[in-house]
């Protein structure tokens, strides 16, 4: 290993702590909070607050904005000596930019029109047509209209003039749009004093973070220090290594040196396009490890959770927490077994416990949601009892046992406890993504594009270039993560808590059998499928086309609803009037004041 090589992995595993670990974990930290806050009606994460002086607040407006538009213009320019095919691409991206950067800046400005009101004819335009949701069903629109021409009209003359326009007018196009709104918020800023910074309350997370630093660490007098110490470091550790085995993109090939390896130089030279099946001479594999027994790793190392919880349980000195610490390892060896069992019928699908050959498998045929359904339930149901979350939190239960194993922690000891949870449920969502989810494929994506294919037929194709591949299966990756996170939030707002008797019942009795019928169907569909004739199996390749447009299609709906309701005008409706109101409005009111920090 060169020093090349050995500084992608230290960058591949700073990705994997700071972004899939804790990166995501705080974000749920702070979604939970801002859910439990509309939910509960308490206070959100939007209290933490940092000021900041107008004119700073203004420059920090400019600034990036500034930079990002002689960023662009300098790439055009660097870019008109690209001819044929790799013009047409980078013609392509420079259009979508635009219209991406134009239709969000149109709607962040009329969301902030509806949230103060009118102030400017600007203000009044933006106003006049409409809430934010035509800008974004426009942006739509607008897309749709850039990615037509570019896959059905390559290689004509119309085509070849609408690619020279694009080339020449959209980057010029995303610098401006990017100044002006640059412009607009810095303007908007000059009637304060100064700027509260609160990043949708992500400042919260953090500002929690840096304050239980300085809280007592208490340690109940007749607890044993060493393993009371111990016990939250090994409840933290696997939850920050399980994930470097697992991929998070494709293969990023680079044209090799003269000797054949990578170096410095390679880096800024990666290939232009790779064939849809072909593969890298020199390339960074967007994995930190890749261990041929992944999915066994994962297993084993999250196993030593259980060791954490129980020792958390007896070296407090506390009878509920000794009791939280029983539940914690009743509750994880049973559900544990179920979770090993069910990836059972995953692994007969694809042959190997490797993450990277089992998404490979998926991208070339289906998507582990369709060929084990079931397991992928089960699998879900168990992973969360697995993490002590709602409604499988028994082990906290704290209208039974105060807080269960963790009574008697305070401080960065008691943080950890509460992180390694979230840091857990992004764990089960990288797995759920990676073994059932396709991880970073993309459906009708291929190493040279788009390519959607009905069978023997092709219903349109796009080429795009190998960076933008890899970093479309980055995204996707990363969102599919997120949703399943999201999922599971919103489980744990909805569901009760469990009966202890019926978390276990529901583990031993449905789950566990359930898990062993799934491995029962699985190999009797395998041998179906290994006698099948050729008219059934390109049966079977047809309905793997269609299932994957229906995810195409079904994920571009839900996106789009999804937005639609994020976007939705807030109907604000008039609360009833208590007789506290009342006799409070007779008394002169009640005073208010700013809440700050």
């Amino acid at each position: 290993m060169n020093w090349v090589e050995f500084t992608l992995d230290a960058a591949k595993a700073v990705f994997v702590v700071a972004v899939l670990s804790l990166g995501i974990g705080g974000l749920l930290t702070w979604a939970d909070r801002r859910q439990g806050a509309m939910i509960q009606d308490r206070i959100g994460p939007n209290r933490a607050v940092l000021w900041l002086p107008k004119r700073l607040a203004q420059a920090l407006a400019l600034g990036p904005a500034l930079l990002v538009a002689a960023g662009m213009v300098a790439v055009a320019l660097v870019s008109r000596s690209l001819a044929g095919e790799a013009r047409t691409e980078r013609a392509f991206v420079f259009g979508h930019l635009a219209v991406l950067l134009v239709w969000l800046t149109g709607l962040s400005v009329s969301r902030v029109v509806a949230a103060r009101g009118v102030r400017s004819s600007f203000d009044a335009f933006v106003a006049w047509i409409g809430d934010s949701r035509r800008f974004f069903f426009a942006g739509l629109v607008a897309h749709g209209l850039v990615a037509l021409p570019g896959m059905t009209l390559r290689g004509t003359a119309v085509g070849h003039h609408l690619r020279e326009f694009a080339f020449g007018g959209a980057p010029f196009v995303f610098a401006l749009v990017a100044v002006f709104g640059a412009v607009y918020a810095a303007l908007a800023m000059e009637r304060a004093d100064k700027v509260g910074l609160r990043i949708a309350g992500l400042l919260h997370p953090a500002a929690d973070g840096l304050k239980t630093l300085f809280k007592e660490d208490f340690v109940p007098p007749n607890a044993d220090r060493f393993l009371h110490g111990l016990a939250p470091i090994v409840t933290f550790f696997p939850a920050l290594v399980l994930l470097a085995v697992v991929p998070f993109g494709d293969t990023l090939c680079f044209a090799p040196n003269a000797a054949g390896v990578l170096d410095w130089a390679s880096l800024l030279e990666p290939l232009a396009s790779v064939p849809a099946g072909g593969t890298c001479e020199v390339g960074v594999r967007l994995q930190v490890v890749d261990l041929n027994i992944g999915l066994l790793y994962v297993f084993a190392l999250s196993g030593t959770g259980i060791v954490g919880a129980a020792l958390a349980g007896w070296s407090s000195d506390n009878k509920y927490s000794l009791l939280g610490g029983l539940r914690a390892a009743s509750q994880m060896v049973s559900y544990e077994v179920t979770l090993g069992l069910t990836v059972v019928g995953a692994l007969m699908i694809y042959g190997t416990p490797r993450f990277g050959e089992m998404v490979a498998w998926q991208a070339t045929h289906a998507w582990g949601i369709f060929t084990q359904p079931l397991a992928a339930i089960l699998f879900f149901t168990a992973a969360i009892a697995e993490s002590k979350r709602i409604p499988f939190d028994l082990p906290e239960g704290e209208s039974e046992i105060v807080a269960g194993y963790f009574t008697e922690y305070s401080g960065m000891k008691f943080t950890m406890f509460f992180f390694s949870e979230y840091v857990a449920v992004a764990t089960i969502g990288v797995l759920m993504t990676t073994v059932f989810f396709g991880g970073w494929h993309v459906p009708f994506l291929d190493r040279d594009g788009f390519r959607v294919a009905i069978g023997e037929s092709v219903v349109a194709q796009q080429a795009l270039s190998h960076v933008v591949v890899v970093l479309l299966g980055v995204v996707a990756f990363l969102g599919k993560v997120i949703l399943l996170c999201m999922l599971q939030l919103t489980i744990r707002w909805t569901l009760p808590r469990l009966r202890y008797d019926h978390l276990m019942r529901l583990g031993w009795r449905l789950l566990l059998p359930a898990s062993l019928v799934n491995i029962l169907l699985t190999g009797l569909v395998l041998l179906a499928v290994e006698g099948a004739g050729e008219q059934i199996l390109a049966a079977l390749a047809v309905l793997v086309d269609l299932s994957m447009a229906a995810l195409a299609v079904g994920a571009l709906g839900a996106g789009v609803a999804l937005v639609s309701y994020w976007l939705r005008p807030v109907r604000r409706t008039r609360m009833p009037r208590t007789s506290a109101v009342r006799l409070a409005e007779r008394l002169g009111g009640t005073r208010t004041a700013r809440m700050g920090a």
